[in-house]
This record gives structure tokens, C-alpha cells and sequence, in this order.
């Protein structure tokens, strides 16, 4: 079904201007095909069925991260994680980002608001913050649902996160005083997402006394705890960790409420198992689970016997072989990535969880092994660069001595950055500048480096000028 939508058929400015043209909003999908949060996007989000007429009333265009100058158009459009989604206004001003990590009915919810919305999140965010207007429910929801993780400065512009966070949820909990009764819970649950939102970013910075009672109040609520799910599913354990005095407590009312999550036929096989690892991570601050390595064991076999499809597939085996790593069960886990290499449209992913793999295993020359493999079948100019940093990086910090196999593998990155026209933008920058810390003095790839990176650096302030 995910190949089944609609995409615009050029670049990023034709198909503004197309949406200009009819009226439309954009919603533009920026992403890689190894990436498995892209994959579940496109298996959970785009697959379903009804997602092609949601987005019939806009243009959609989708940007790879390894197409011709996708990281210089990233660097433009402020998009940098695999994946965002950014949803804008025919003049070409950002309505709002959404989060990937919704479960596929949720997401199509908050596209639906952010399509009707009467103000960008960067106005509703302005007006809540100074007090120039009174917010709507439908402001505060689409604040609540903003994908804060990639934002890149877009909305924060400076500001610290999580003290934003904590301010909007502030705002809007004020808010839901002399709100009628629908009203009042629309704003209500905006304001426990931001909260929520809030504690992940600054767990470990900022103590919150009130936080284990949010929490446990949330967690109490099934149909609140529900629509929360991706928060607990992906940072549960900072939550819990950031109240050390009630660690059982917590991770107990979390556990219960993610066994609710992996019996819930509604969900897709990857959230359902995603529950399931909640669970298990839970068992170490306090949970006492029973017999959940064999669960993970049955459920990881039965959710891979439920999907097929290469998109959900791939999300799948990813979140899988960590259900299975949390669980103790390394060798089911590594078995797994070596049968999937086969199967997979971009085994060159899997064969860095090998690396991983082999790492842990104290097994150092099985790590470069599968490292350079992942590299030398890697496709894409940008994930070539991040893949051959991530082997020469690993080289250089295990086998210092190694000058050969250093100087051999410096010289075929060197031809990776030289093949990629925008070898120094974005993502591929931030790989470069990575490397060139590390590099040994005297190769050559350091000085090719040197000069990119020295390059991008002073033609910063023309290429913003030009915006």
C-alpha cells in the first residue's frame, strides 16, 4: 500500500510550486531506505489503507537522503533525522512537523488537524508563550502532537526544550479551565503529552517531585496511556529512571500497561512487539516479570510469521533482534540478522547490528569484518560516507597500529566523499567532521576533509542570505 500513494514527480521546488498553484498544502516525507523507523513510516503509517485519500488534498512529495543533492536540500529545508515529515502552507511556510513514531490510525488524526489548522504550530507557539491570544483546543493539540525530536530549530530557535516543553504544558493545563466539556479534554490531553514530552527532556537534568504521580496517573488511564503509547514505548526507561525512589512502582504500572499494548490486534506486529520490549526493560527497574525471554521468543516467532511486506518486515526484524538482545537472548538475536540478509531490500543495515553483534561478543576482528561488509554493500552516496566513517572511525579506535588497513580504507572513502556532489552538507558534514577528528596525520583524506569542511564553513552565511 505504501507504494500506492501519490508522490510529486521532480524536486522539492516544482512541487511547492504545483501546491501553490492548485491551493494545496505540501507534505513532504524526508527519509532513507535503511532506516527503520522509515520502513515502519511506510508500512504503518502509509500502508494503510484509507492513508492515500488523506493525502489526496495536498501535494506529496518524498525526498531519499541518498537522491542527487538531497543533503544540500536538507540543509536548506532544516532537515536532518531519518525520518521527518513536515507538513506546509502553499506559500512555502511550515505548518507543523509530525512525529513518526504514532501508530498509523493516531498519525492520520494529527495530519487531518495540522491539514485544517487555522495557525502554524510556530504561531500557536508564539501566541501561547507571550500571551498576545487565547489558544484554541485545536492550537494545543497541534502543539501536543509536534515532532519536537526534529525540529532543528525550526519552532525552539534557541530556546531550551525541555523549559519549553514544561512551559507549554503549564499553559495549557490553565487552559482547560472554562472549556466545554469536549473542549476541556481535547485540551487536557494536549497538555499530558506535553508534559510527558516535557519529563523525557529533561530526565536526568531536572528533578520533577510531581512526576511519579503524573506518570502513574497517566499509566492509570487506559485511553490516556493509549494515546501516549510511542512516548513510553521509545523513552519508558528514562521516565522510570528519572524517579529512582519509586522504580518498582513505575516500571510495574508501565509494564501493565504495555501487556495491554501487545494484546491489542489493533496495533501493527512491530508495535505490538515494540509492548513486549517495554516490558522486558521494565524487569530492570523493578518489574517483576515472569518467564519474559520466552515470551519474547513466541511473540518475535509469531509477528514474523505475520508479515511480509519488505517495509514492515524491516522495522520488524529491527525491533525483534532488541526485543531479543534486552532479553538476554544474544545468539536468537544474531541468528535472526543472519537469516534476514538474505530477505532484506537493505541488508547492509542489518549487517551493522552483526557488528554490534560481534562487539559484544569480544569478538574485535568479527566487528571490522562486518563493519567494512556493511560498508562495501552499502548503496547511496550519503549512507556510503556514514557507513565508511562508522568502519574507518572503528578501525582507527581498535586497531590504532593497523596502518594498512587504515590507509586502504581512508583511500576508498576519500572516492565516497569524491563521488557525492554534496559530499559536505547536512548529514554528510556532520559524518566528515566526525572523521576528520580522528584521522592520523599525513593521509590524504584528512586534508580532502579539511579543505570540504573548511569550504562549507564560510559559504554558510551566503547560502543563508539567499533563503
Amino acid at each position: 500500500m505504501a507504494d500506492t500513494i501519490e508522490w510529486f514527480d521532480g524536486g522539492f521546488d516544482a512541487a511547492l510550486e504545483a501546491a501553490r498553484a492548485a491551493g494545496r498544502p505540501l507534505f513532504l516525507y524526508w527519509g532513507a531506505v535503511w532506516c527503520p523507523p522509515c520502513n515502519r513510516v511506510k508500512y504503518e503509517i502509509f500502508g494503510r489503507e484509507e492513508f492515500p485519500a488523506k493525502l489526496q488534498s495536498m501535494v506529496a512529495i518524498q525526498l531519499d537522503g541518498d537522491s542527487p543533492n538531497a543533503q544540500a536540500m536538507a540543509a536548506r529545508l532544516k532537515l536532518r533525522s531519518y525520518p521527518t515529515m513536515v507538513m506546509y502552507r502553499p506559500d512555502g511556510s511550515e505548518i507543523t512537523r509530525l512525529p513518526c513514531e504514532l501508530d498509523g490510525e493516531l498519525f492520520g488524526e494529527a495530519l487531518m488537524a495540522a491539514r485544517f489548522a487555522g495557525h502554524t504550530a510556530g504561531e500557536s507557539m508564539a501566541a501561547a508563550l507571550d500571551g498576545t491570544r487565547a489558544l484554541s483546543p485545536s492550537e494545543w493539540t497541534l502543539l501536543s502532537n509536534y515532532s519536537w525530536d526534529t525540529d532543528e530549530g525550526v519552532l525552539l530557535q534557541g530556546r531550551d526544550l525541555g523549559v519549553t516543553l514544561a512551559t507549554l504544558s503549564q499553559l495549557a493545563s490553565a487552559a482547560v479551565t472554562g472549556e466545554a466539556a469536549a473542549a476541556a479534554r481535547q485540551v487536557e490531553d494536549a497538555a499530558t503529552r506535553l508534559h510527558l514530552h516535557a519529563l523525557v527532556a529533561q530526565a536526568g537534568r531536572v528533578a520533577d517531585a510531581s512526576s511519579p504521580e503524573f506518570l502513574l496517573k497517566v499509566l492509570g488511564d487506559a485511553r490516556v496511556a493509549r494515546a501516549n503509547m510511542d512516548i513510553f514505548g521509545n523513552s519508558g526507561h528514562l521516565l522510570v529512571r528519572a524517579a529512582p525512589a519509586r522504580h518498582a512502582e513505575l516500571a510495574t504500572a508501565m509494564a501493565n500497561a504495555a501487556h495491554v499494548w501487545a494484546e491489542d490486534m489493533w496495533l501493527s506486529a512491530p508495535d505490538r512487539l515494540t509492548a513486549v520490549r517495554l516490558q522486558v526493560r521494565m524487569t530492570r527497574m523493578g518489574f517483576a516479570g515472569k518467564d519474559l525471554p520466552q515470551l519474547v521468543r513466541v511473540r518475535v516467532e509469531q509477528a514474523l510469521a505475520l508479515v511480509d511486506d519488505k517495509y514492515g518486515r524491516h522495522t520488524l526484524v529491527n525491533t525483534a533482534v532488541s526485543a531479543l538482545n534486552d532479553a538476554g537472548l544474544h545468539a536468537e538475536a544474531e541468528a535472526l540478522l543472519q537469516s534476514t540478509l538474505v530477505e532484506s531490500h537493505a541488508p547492509y543495515y542489518f549487517k551493522l547490528s552483526l557488528a554490534s553483534a560481534a562487539k559484544r561478543r569480544g569478538d574485535l576482528p568479527g566487528m571490522l569484518d562486518w563493519y567494512e561488509k556493511a560498508w562495501r554493500s552499502s548503496v547511496g552516496p550519503a549512507t556510503r560516507i556514514q557507513w565508511g566513517v562508522t568502519y574507518l572511525a572503528a578501525v582507527i579506535d581498535t586497531t590504532p597500529g593497523d596502518s594498512a588497513r587504515i590507509e586502504a580504507a581512508a583511500a576508498a572513502l576519500a572516492q565516497d566523499f569524491a563521488n557525492a556532489p554534496d559530499a559536505f552538507q547536512q548529514r554528510n558534514l556532520t559524518q566528515a567532521q566526525k572523521l576528520q577528528a580522528k584521522l592520523p596525520a599525513g593521509l590524504a583524506l584528512g586534508d580532502a576533509l579539511r579543505a570540504g569542511i573548511e569550504t562549507r564553513q564560510t559559504s554558510r552565511p551566503t547560502e543563508a542570505a539567499g533563503r
